[in-house]
């Protein structure tokens, strides 16, 4: 006796969580690189509110040199300025950014932005002085977090692999899928014994879960599906509320007549 429906059977294995692991990682990685430009962004605009531009002049230019693991060596110039307070009492500040080619010459006239409050606080002004920290962050949170969506994307459609070449059974946009295997729910006692396979899906979307139950089986189907972590539904992947169809033709159950099969009924209801 057999248990047939519509639908062929190809069961096909989930994929790995690696890729949620992975864009999980990146992602925390990507929020916390777009919150530190944030606070850049926020520490400069603070500081404007309060500072005071006057003219200033380079003095020096710091020469710092670093190697790669290669062995490569990169030299990178980093100015020196001095400006002076109202009442004449001249500071000296060093720049905040490192850079090759240098920003500027030794004589310079450069406009210096401080804190009246700080006057040590001092910085020159333009985009690599202000800006720089704050585009860099978020350029890069930017991306960590577009590759962190791209490996969670991943992730949400390795769960169920759409078949290609299966028609829709009950119109609309029915799409059969390889959903996991996640249980077996017993029902009844003795002979009235029935069994009841639990697929579950995760909407690569939304992320909502969805729980599928076959008809109830009278006999346990696990001795025939040892080497099985997936069985196909059919089902409408835009509508949590769409009817859905189990595949289990693949079960054969136990009886006097192999020949015989049983339909496993109209479509079911999520």
């Amino acid at each position: 006796m057999q248990i047939t429906t519509t639908t062929t059977t190809r069961t096909l294995r989930p994929g790995s969580r690696a890729p949620r692991i992975i864009g999980s990682l990146l992602l925390l990685v990507g929020i916390g690189l777009l919150l530190g430009s944030g606070f850049a962004i926020w520490s400069e605009v603070k500081f404007r509110r309060i500072a005071v531009e006057t003219d200033g002049r380079v003095v020096d230019m710091l020469r710092s040199s670093s190697r790669d693991r290669d062995g490569r060596s990169s030299v990178t110039y980093k100015p020196v300025f001095v400006f002076r307070l109202p009442e004449g009492k001249e500071i000296r500040v060093e720049g905040g950014v490192s850079s090759n080619p240098p920003c500027c010459r030794v004589g310079d006239v450069v406009r210096v932005r401080y804190d009246p409050a700080r006057p040590d606080h001092a910085q020159m002004t333009g985009f690599m002085e202000s800006w720089f920290v704050a585009t860099l962050l978020g350029g890069m949170g930017l991306v960590f977090t577009l590759i962190a969506g791209v490996a969670l994307r991943i992730s949400g459609k390795a769960g169920a692999v759409a078949l290609p070449g299966t028609a829709p059974a009950v119109g609309g946009n029915m799409m059969t899928f390889a959903v996991p295997l996640v249980g077996l729910r017993r029902e009844g006692a003795g002979h009235a014994t029935q069994w009841i396979l639990q697929a579950r899906w995760q909407d690569p979307r939304s992320g909502v879960p969805r729980l599928f139950e076959s008809p109830p089986l009278p006999f346990d189907p696990v001795p025939q599906m040892r080497q099985m972590t997936a069985v196909n539904i059919q089902f409408d992947p835009g509508d949590p509320n769409s009817p859905y169809a189990m595949d289990l033709s693949f079960l054969q159950a136990p009886g006097d007549d192999p020949d015989a099969t049983i339909a496993v009924g109209p479509v079911r209801r999520g």
